[in-house]
């Protein structure tokens, strides 16, 4: 009982439970939910967002915002199949590329706001529409198809059935756990969410942190995109519009707080769990793809509600 009692209380439950019933409402309307086709499909998805909402969790540690991972999503893509396709780079060489993009808007991000000292929600949204511009420039609105086999590879099933990307995005996962619970850069993270002048006074070097958190989330996002386009076939300039809202809600309905201080990743995983359900459970429950924007967005509102009520709670109510 006391067991039991503990994981009641746990962050993550609050979410596991919801995305259970979710699971069983699908599978009693559409049998076909749990098939081994639709299962990988599901994870597939998820595994991308993984990526994604793990960047944003490092931003969070630290108290801050980045609006930017869908745009570098797209970019890093496009760049990635342009290396591919224009400039017949090998596989390995067009994929560094195309998270050396991801790397160089991190450090952006990171100089605009410990050079001039804008908030990052502003910073990253400039840096937002700056990629997003660029995946325009770059190919004019077209396409890019035709990639090696090699790297479409990527994007195919690998060992046991399962796709590559979910492999990636779990290694990852717990390589990022490892990072906050054992290393002093993610307990530095988490000391500069919780209190930035407190952090700086104990010495801990705010800017390097920070700076070390816009690039992980920037290369984070940039391989989402690659491993995208590998798994589609295509790059296209309006690929990961939005895309940053949904790692953004799934990170903070999984019990990461966007006020900085606390993370989670297994709340994170689980957040992402339920986004990526929802969208699909929606379309196998033929809802209209209007209404989902609609539901997404009241979660997202919800996502945030429940965050400033755990902050409250902790803070007494202020």
């Amino acid at each position: 009982m006391g067991r039991l009692k503990k994981i009641t209380k746990m962050r993550e439950t609050g979410v596991l439970i919801p995305l259970l019933l979710l699971w069983i409402v699908t599978f009693a309307v559409n049998h076909a939910f749990f098939s081994r086709i639709s299962m990988i499909s599901l994870f597939r998805s998820i595994s991308i967002t993984l990526l994604g909402t793990l960047g944003e969790t490092f931003i969070f540690a630290g108290g801050m915002m980045d609006l930017s991972a869908g745009s570098v999503y797209g970019l890093a893509g496009m760049i990635t199949g342009l290396s591919l396709k224009m400039f017949g780079l090998p596989t390995p060489l067009a994929i560094l590329v195309g998270l050396l993009v991801g790397l160089l808007v991190g450090l952006l991000n990171g100089f605009i706001v410990n050079r001039f000292g804008l908030p990052a929600f502003i910073a990253t949204m400039g840096t937002q529409y700056i990629a997003r511009g660029f995946c325009n420039v770059v190919t004019e609105g077209e396409s890019i198809t035709g990639f090696t086999d090699s790297f479409n590879a990527l994007g195919s099933i690998g060992l046991f059935g399962i796709p590559w990307s979910i492999y990636i995005s779990l290694i990852l996962a717990v390589i990022v756990f490892l990072v906050f619970k054992y290393t002093t850069f993610g307990r530095s993270l988490l000391a500069v969410g919780g209190n930035r002048e407190t952090a700086r006074v104990c010495g801990v070097n705010v800017k390097r942190v920070c700076n070390g958190a816009f690039i992980i989330s920037a290369v984070f996002a940039a391989l989402a995109g690659i491993l995208s386009i590998a798994r589609l076939g295509t790059a296209q300039a309006s690929a990961g519009t939005g895309w940053e809202m949904t790692c953004i809600a799934a990170a903070i309905i999984g019990g990461v707080s966007m006020f900085g201080g606390y993370v989670t990743v297994f709340g994170a995983f689980i957040g992402v769990c339920l986004m990526e359900t929802l969208t699909v459970s929606m379309t196998m429950l033929r809802v209209s793809a209007y209404w989902q924007k609609v539901a997404i967005g009241i979660v997202i509102i919800f996502a945030v509600g429940i965050d400033t009520y755990r902050r409250r709670s902790l803070s007494g109510g202020k």
